[in-house]
């Protein structure tokens, strides 16, 4: 089959799909001249599935092998995968390379069997090389990777969003190959960059083995692409005495009842602590019969289980949305990754809920009413099923304006801000945001410093969870989730690299207050690197305390809350389309610094809870 390419609206996007394809000489010839293989070892961490085998970066250029840059996927599970349900993040630097790009398969099946593959054939940086004699499945011309330095991932889900580095995070994340000096990387480093123009990226052990460690899974040598008509190369299973998986397949819900719990269970010597991450992992961001998306039908959950000790089950809830659109059925689908504490993935990985319609035909728009306003804030700023008193109370906030239609536009505002500006968002979401500004500078690959919708939905989840303000130990639970997130943060890959070991206290602290612009005082920088030196302190501690400086959250406040007007409302990235820079987000936080962070004269909050684009999440206009 050969591949042609569709550009969507959305800048950065590309969409390519199969068209039927004649077995043509060359393909035979490339099928004929394979050997047959062995089987190979199939280390027992690392995707189940679909993982990226070979990447050659240097097409085309002097000296080159051949004269396109390619990656193949491989299957190194043992059952069928659809490429359909993937989409491929490319992320690289350099002379000639592609600025960041998001590659979907089309919606048609795009099955691999087990130890087969298939071919992606991009663009060239030259004309030295031979043509490849195995034709790709894929090509997309107008794509060159970065020679030498780059991040690729394959993702399971149909979302056009930028990647951040969410190794450890986000379980819709199946493989994940940095090459060369990158922010981000699987394991302890990236895998060596080609340093000369006739050598590839190889997966080791035929495409079998996947530690979740570039440097180690990835070695040099001469490209060799294979395509789907390639010998398949079998990987022995392994059969891992200590596993965790969903609970069943599938989850029947019903668009109307709230949330729907999901169950997780593990097997084996369960004498040990472990975790393991949870996704949802369908967040495709237009309406498509069938298929649920995080913008309308469902709300994001990704997260962290904990289990202690003894414990065999867990369950988190995903939020199901009670729109006016007739869909019909619909599914989405969950994922679980990166297992710790000695567990591997059991057989369920991957689940699907199927949600039934309440809806024969198109309704009026219930976010006009007060209660499903109110519960969908809840779910879009707190990630939670609300609490009945604090439902009541901001419900009965606006309906005790009867029928005063302005004193209800203006209490709608009201309680819309106060859910950025309650405890809970403050002590949860807002300090996911500094915890990333005072980390990362503004660079390419961390634009703004910024974090993704996906790892604030995710950090701001963990920290909020079990935590309703005023009930129970609230003050505890959250303290204790602050402590577990800020350490498991210094111990991501991104912050790693950034980070090194080696750094001297003084150069730690200093990194992170330059990140803040200078919020901490003479001081205040000096006893954190005291602490650091004489063992007080930690990484995490020091993290944390600059983080919650109330001069760096004094400056912060504002470009948080217009953040937040993308991610709460809109569900999305502010460089997500229809917007393809930072000019909306800016024009925002110009109006709301004029009027000094007054949301109501600024007309912010009116704005986003009145667009075409929030409305339609729930109904038509």
């Amino acid at each position: 089959m050969r591949l042609d390419k569709e550009t969507s609206a959305g800048i950065g996007r590309r969409f390519v799909a199969f068209i039927p394809r004649a077995l043509v000489p060359g393909l035979l010839f490339a099928a004929l001249i394979c050997a047959a293989q062995t089987a190979r070892a199939q280390s027992s961490v690392g995707s189940n599935g679909m993982v990226i085998s070979q990447v050659y970066t240097r097409g085309g250029e002097p000296g080159a092998a051949l004269r396109n840059d390619f990656i193949e996927f491989f299957n190194r599970g043992n059952s069928n995968a659809n490429l359909a349900d993937y989409s491929l993040v490319i992320s690289t630097t350099g002379p000639g390379a592609t600025a960041d790009v998001t590659v979907s398969f089309g919606s048609a099946d795009i099955i691999v069997v087990p130890g087969g593959y298939l071919l992606f054939q991009l663009g060239s940086s030259g004309n030295n090389g031979s043509f490849s004699i195995v034709a790709p499945e894929f090509s997309d011309a107008t794509i060159n990777l970065g020679s030498t330095s780059g991040k690729i991932a394959l993702v399971q889900t149909q979302s056009a969003a930028p990647l951040g580095c969410p190794l450890g995070q986000d379980a819709a994340i199946v493989d994940y190959v940095a090459y060369g000096p990158a922010s981000c990387a699987e394991g302890a480093a990236p895998a060596p960059a080609q340093a000369t123009a006739n050598v590839a990226l190889v997966r080791r052990f035929g495409g079998c083995g996947d530690t979740d460690n570039n440097a180690a899974d990835f070695t040099t040598g001469g490209p060799s692409p294979h395509n789907e008509f390639s010998v398949t190369q079998a990987c022995t299973p392994t059969f891992p005495a200590n596993t965790i998986q969903f609970e069943v397949g599938n989850v029947d819900a019903v668009e109307g009842q709230g949330s729907a719990e999901v169950f997780v269970t593990r097997s084996g010597d369960t004498t040990t602590a472990a975790t393991v991450q949870y996704a949802t992992v369908s967040n495709r961001p237009t309406r498509q019969a069938g298929k649920a998306t995080d913008r309308s039908d469902y709300t994001t959950a990704l997260g962290t289980l904990r289990f202690a000790a003894g414990e065999t089950r867990k369950s988190f809830r995903v939020m199901i949305t009670d729109d006016a659109y007739a869909d019909g059925f619909q599914i989405f689908n969950v994922r679980l990754g990166n297992p710790t504490g000695s567990l591997a993935l059991g057989a369920r990985t991957t689940m699907t809920v199927s949600v039934s319609d309440n809806d024969q035909v198109n309704g009026a728009n219930p976010i006009d009413a007060s209660s499903f306003f109110v519960r969908q804030h809840y779910a879009d700023f707190l990630g939670r099923d609300p609490d009945t008193s604090g439902l009541n109370f901001w419900t009965s906030e606006i309906e005790n304006c009867g029928t005063d239609a302005n004193c209800r536009a203006i209490k709608r505002i009201n309680v819309s801000a106060a859910f950025y500006l309650s405890i809970e968002f403050q002590e949860t979401g807002f300090l996911v945001y500094r915890l990333f500004k005072a980390s990362y500078p503004d660079t390419a690959s961390r634009p703004r410093g910024f974090p993704t919708y996906r790892e604030l939905i995710h950090d701001t989840q963990d920290i909020g969870r079990g935590v309703i303000v005023g009930q129970g130990a609230w003050q505890t639970q959250l303290e204790n989730n602050k402590q577990i997130a800020v350490r498991e943060f210094v111990e991501r890959p991104e912050f790693k690299l950034r980070y090194p070991a080696g750094l001297t206290p003084a150069e730690f602290v200093d990194a992170l207050n330059a990140n803040t612009g200078g919020a901490l005082s003479v001081a205040e920088r000096n006893a954190l690197v005291t602490g650091l030196q004489n063992g007080t302190e930690t990484r995490d501690t020091v993290l944390r305390k600059i983080a919650e400086d109330n001069d760096f959250k004094a400056s912060q406040s504002n470009r948080a809350f217009v953040l937040m007007e993308y991610f709460g409302y809109l569900r999305r990235n502010p460089t997500e389309a229809p917007d393809t820079d930072f000019t909306g987000y800016d024009f925002w936080l110009t109006k709301l610094n004029q009027f000094n962070g007054n949301f109501v004269q600024a007309e912010m909050v009116k704005a986003f809870i009145l667009s075409t684009e929030y409305r339609t999440r729930f109904g038509s206009q």
